[in-house]
Formats: C-alpha cells, sequence, structure tokens
C-alpha cells in the first residue's frame, strides 16, 4: 500500500461541547499538545475545571478518554473521545484535544479529525493556538482532497512568528516527505533536533528521509538512534518496523512489531502493520489473526476494511472483497486506495498477487475478474481518484485506463441508438 493510503500508511479522529460564546471565538485554557513521538501523556495534564466545560451527556465518555490517556491506550482514548464528540460536536475544548490527539497519530479517522479542527479555526477565528494550526495542517496533507499549498503556508507562517516551533517544523518535514521532496524534509527534521534533542518525531523523520535519499547505512544507524530515545515505546517500535521494512530487512521489523504488541497487545499500528507486511508476501493466515485484532479494537476504521477486502480477493472470494472496498471507501476520502481497488475489479483487470495461488496473472482468476465488469462505475472510481489525488503515483495507470473506458463506453452507447 502506498503513502496516500490512509496514512500511513498511515487513516484516520473527533470532538466535545460549546462553551459560553466567548469562549468560542477566544482560546480556552490551553492543554499540552500531544506528547513528541506519539508518546503517551496527550492531554493528560488537563486543567482541573476542564470535564465542566463539557456538556452533562458528553461528560463521562470525555474523562474516560482522560484515563485512558493516562494508562497510556491511545486509540481507546480516542475512540472513547469520539463518543463524547457525537455528545456534544460544537465544543472548542473537545475539537482542540481530539483534533489534535488524531492528527498528532494520525492512523485511523483522519477525515473527521480533519473536520474537527476545520470547525475549530472557524470557531477561533484568529485566536487558534500554534499546536492547533499544526494539526490543522497536518490533516490538510494527510488526508484526500489534499491541499498541500494551503499545509505548507500554515506552516511557514507559524516559522515567520516563532522560527523555534519545532512542532512546526517536523509537521513541515513530514508534508516534505509527503511529496517527495526528502532533503527538504531532513533539513526541517534537523532543524528540529537541535531544538529538542529527545523528539522521537524528528529523530524518526530524519531515519524516513535518509531512507527516502537512498542512504542505507546513515537511514539504518538513525533508526537505531531514534530507538534509543524511547526503548519501550510502542510508536517507536512500529515507526522501527517500518523504516526496516523499506531496508529490506522484513525479519527485523518483524521483531519491531512483536515488540510494540509486547508493550501494548492493544496497539493497533501494530496489528495494521503486520498485516500491511504479511499479506503482500502470502502471510495470510497469520495477517487474519492480526486484522481480527484490528477489527475489534477499531471496528469502523477504513485501513481494516481495505485489508479485509484485500485478504478475501487473494483467497480468490471477489463478491467478499468488494462487500469490503466498499466498507472502506464509504468512510471518507481518505479511502482513495479503497477506490482504485473496486475500479480495477470493475473495469475487469483485477490485482496481482505474486506467489498466490489466485491472481490476475492466472487465465482462470482473469475470467473471475471480467465476471464483476461495470464500465461506468469503473469509470467513475477513477474519475474520483483522480480528483481526489492528482499525483498518484499510478497516475499514468488511471489515466490510460479512464481513455480506454470512456472509448469503451462511447461504442456501446453509439451502438444502442
Amino acid at each position: 500500500m502506498n503513502h496516500r493510503l490512509l496514512r500511513s500508511p498511515a487513516g484516520p479522529v473527533w470532538l466535545f461541547l460549546l462553551l459560553a460564546w466567548a469562549l468560542a471565538v477566544s482560546p480556552s485554557p490551553a492543554a499540552p499538545p500531544a506528547a513528541p513521538g506519539g508518546g503517551t501523556n496527550a492531554a493528560v495534564a488537563a486543567p482541573a475545571d476542564e470535564a465542566n466545560l463539557i456538556a452533562p451527556p458528553a461528560r463521562e465518555a470525555y474523562q474516560q478518554g482522560l484515563a485512558l490517556l493516562r494508562d497510556g491506550r491511545v486509540f481507546p482514548a480516542i475512540q472513547s473521545m469520539l463518543t463524547a464528540w457525537k455528545a456534544d460536536a460544537q465544543n472548542p475544548v473537545l475539537l482542540s484535544r481530539l483534533g489534535r490527539l488524531i492528527a498528532e497519530f494520525g492512523e485511523t479517522r483522519l477525515a473527521e479529525g480533519r473536520e474537527m479542527l476545520a470547525r475549530l479555526m472557524v470557531l477561533r477565528k484568529d485566536n487558534a493556538s500554534e499546536e492547533e494550526r499544526v494539526a490543522y495542517a497536518r490533516t490538510l496533507f494527510l488526508v484526500e482532497p489534499f491541499k498541500l499549498t494551503e499545509a505548507e503556508s500554515i506552516l511557514r507562517n507559524i516559522l515567520k512568528t516563532n522560527p523555534q516551533s519545532a512542532d512546526a517544523l517536523i509537521a513541515l518535514g513530514d508534508l516534505d516527505l509527503f511529496r517527495g521532496h526528502p532533503q527538504n524534509a531532513l533539513e526541517s527534521f534537523k532543524q528540529a533536533r537541535t531544538l529538542r534533542p529527545a523528539d522521537k518525531r524528528a529523530l524518526f523523520g530524519i531515519a524516513e528521509a535518509l531512507i527516502a535519499l537512498k542512504k542505507e547505512a546513515e537511514a539504518l544507524d538513525a533508526l537505531h538512534t531514534a530507538l534509543v530515545a524511547a526503548p519501550r515505546d510502542p510508536w517507536a517500535h512500529v515507526r522501527m518496523g517500518r523504516g526496516l521494512l523499506k531496508l529490506g530487512q522484513p525479519i527485523t521489523a518483524s521483531r519491531h512489531f512483536k515488540l510494540a504488541l509486547e508493550a501494548d497487545p492493544d496497539y493497533l499500528p501494530a496489528h495494521l502493520a503486520y498485516v500491511a507486511q504479511l499479506l503482500p508476501n502470502v502471510g495470510d493466515m497469520t495477517a487474519w489473526k492480526h486484522l481480527q485484532a484490528a477489527q475489534r479494537l477499531d471496528p469502523e476504521n477504513p485501513q481494516v476494511y481495505y485489508w479485509l477486502g484485500y485478504f478475501q480477493e487473494m483467497r480468490g472470494h471477489i463478491d467478499r472483497a468488494v462487500e469490503n472496498y466498499e466498507i472502506a471507501e464509504s468512510f471518507g476520502p481518505q479511502a482513495v486506495e479503497a477506490k482504485l481497488r473496486l475500479a480495477r475489479i470493475f473495469a475487469g483487470i483485477g490485482h496481482r498477487f505474486p506467489g498466490n495461488v489466485f491472481s490476475n496473472e492466472d487465465f482462470m482468476a482473469q475470467k473471475e475478474y471480467q465476471l464483476f465488469y461495470d464500465g461506468e462505475r469503473a469509470l467513475r472510481l477513477l474519475r474520483e481518484v483522480q480528483a481526489l489525488a492528482p499525483d498518484h503515483p499510478e497516475t499514468p495507470f488511471i489515466t490510460a485506463t479512464i481513455e480506454k473506458l470512456e472509448t469503451s463506453l462511447a461504442r456501446i452507447e453509439g451502438a444502442g441508438q
């Protein structure tokens, strides 16, 4: 799965109560930003009276979310706060805390996180905090439709007024990595490291930039340096594993995914990282266990349904694959990859699974895909992908297939007249 899938991967998360009008347009008591590098102290030091700013129907779920954060259980905390958001969807306190959590951890519910932070920017007007603006900028380049220029403008404006903003520098580095500008990213991450020498996000960002620059030996050293800063952090082990996969070390990568789950058996990104590693390499039954765990932890996560579709498609159950891809697609625009996989199926092309019994490399599998041909739907989906991700790595295939489908459908329409 490429980097645009729900980002990684990688998805995609949540909100709370409306204060008095004066509070809605001026900063509420600032909560500390999420701990650098996906730590577990985000929102722990909440002001003692902050719960009183949450509407009573949402307060219990909000307080439960804070308690889960104190225990280091970030994703269950997000889910609990999402429950609170549903009961108090205009609360700027909730919009800020939950939106920043989602943007920071960036694994699930990203479309909702963007919605929350966009609402918050309207409520705050010109009074949004630096942490809130950085988080909003992150969602602009993590969720389709991508707004990369707007994201960069927000981050550079922050750095004009505060050149010492490590958070803005790290976000700018992530943006440049996303754009495919690793040298620029490396410079931003290094600047952030000089400001915060132990910031895990900056350290792992340096490693990711070096990987993209094909400086493998330096990248490996950088990964190990980053892990030293957080030797028992499951977030760090998942980042380590993903980096090692890119460096062609799958066995060592698996060890770090295992260490992440030993630190937290319910750590959703580790389960999803295992799935992303195993399924394309025909480790489907082991991946299935992690898929089941991920679905239990976050039943509405589009990444879960994307990989369930992938699993069923590998087994030749295309009808079930379509059902799961459609669920992933319905969860928001960040499911662009699910749209693309559906488009290939409805175009009668399907997918290759090297080493697997079922693959469109096989004649009978090609026949199976052709049974699902729906040219109009394939064309609609490809146009949606083109609009959401105009710089998608598969743009040549998308453009060529759109042209073929348009020609084919025009002939059919002409023959029917």
